[in-house]
């Protein structure tokens, strides 16, 4: 691991930054940016994160940490899987297939609109030209121009006539792809659901896989200033409410992460210290 603050390099697997103007926040985010942040006084040049980081990657007082996925990622980095796993995949896919987009009808109902309007119009211009041309004709007057006037409203209706069946059509299709996508949204959301809780069972067996590691590693990692252990079974936890801390570290410890974490806690004295606790690169903060 290689860290570059400042203009000044430093190398190792444990680096302290606690004397250096940087916040937890910003040097994970050079962590997870592999070495390319957007600050250019802050790199961390390092292998590439695994999932898991996203879950104990920063481990600080204020952490809000679920256990269960953190749990079941953590096996996922040690190469576990689940049973479940085949069959996510095939849904997942599947999911990816199908098109659930929104489709509105109004521009088709607009030009059906539009269309049936400008053609009753015209309709009611060619009746009154018909008659028009009649009365000329029967008063013996010259109903030449009646008449150019009278095709030529006859063609415009027809042309009309033709756009409103068009336009019928079209909404006729689109209500057809409305009520297909209506379909597939209901299916999308039964194979959603299908997959969620794949996925929550995933996790479990996960979590059990790798328990008695994870409760070897509650008992390895430091604990806060007033000893605070209360972890029933913390495979069945959903969002910690006490000690997340303590549960991060003991995620971090039995997780193969690759990339550094990133500690902002006042459990361990050194960077050094951390890392050997731990057993992975640390970037004490």
């Amino acid at each position: 691991m290689k860290v570059r603050i400042n203009g000044e390099t430093q190398t190792g697997r444990a680096i302290d930054l606690r004397g250096w103007s940087v916040t937890p926040t910003e040097v994970v985010a050079a962590v997870r940016e592999d070495g390319e942040s957007d600050d250019e006084s802050l790199a961390v040049d390092c292998p590439e994160p695994r999932p898991i980081h996203k879950h104990v990657g920063l481990i600080e007082p204020e952490l809000s940490l679920t256990v269960r996925p953190a749990m079941a990622s953590a096996a996922r980095s040690n190469g576990l899987s689940a049973p479940q796993d085949e069959e996510i995949a095939i849904l997942t896919k599947k999911l990816n297939s199908f098109d659930v987009r929104d489709v509105s009808l109004r521009s088709e109902r607009r030009r059906v609109a539009d269309a049936s309007g400008s053609e009753t119009e015209l309709r009611e211009q060619v009746a009154a030209l018909r008659g028009r041309v009649q009365t000329l004709r029967e008063t013996d007057m010259n109903a030449e121009s009646a008449e150019s006037r009278l095709r030529e409203a006859t063609q415009k209706l027809s042309e009309m006539e033709t756009e409103r069946i068009a336009a019928e059509q079209a909404l006729e299709q689109a209500q057809k792809r409305l009520h297909s996508i209506r379909d597939e949204r209901v299916e999308h959301l039964r194979l959603r659901d299908r997959k969620e809780n794949l996925e929550r069972t995933a996790r479990k067996y996960l979590g059990q896989q790798i328990r008695e590691e994870f409760v070897a590693g509650v008992s390895a990692v430091p604990k806060d200033e007033n000893g605070n252990e209360q972890l029933s079974d913390p495979t069945l936890l959903g969002p910690l409410e006490s000690d997340s801390v303590t549960v991060a570290l003991a995620i971090a410890r039995i997780a193969n992460l690759r990339a550094p974490i990133v500690l902002s806690c006042d459990r361990f004295e050194t960077a050094n210290s951390a890392s050997d606790c731990l057993d992975t690169p640390v970037l004490q903060v």
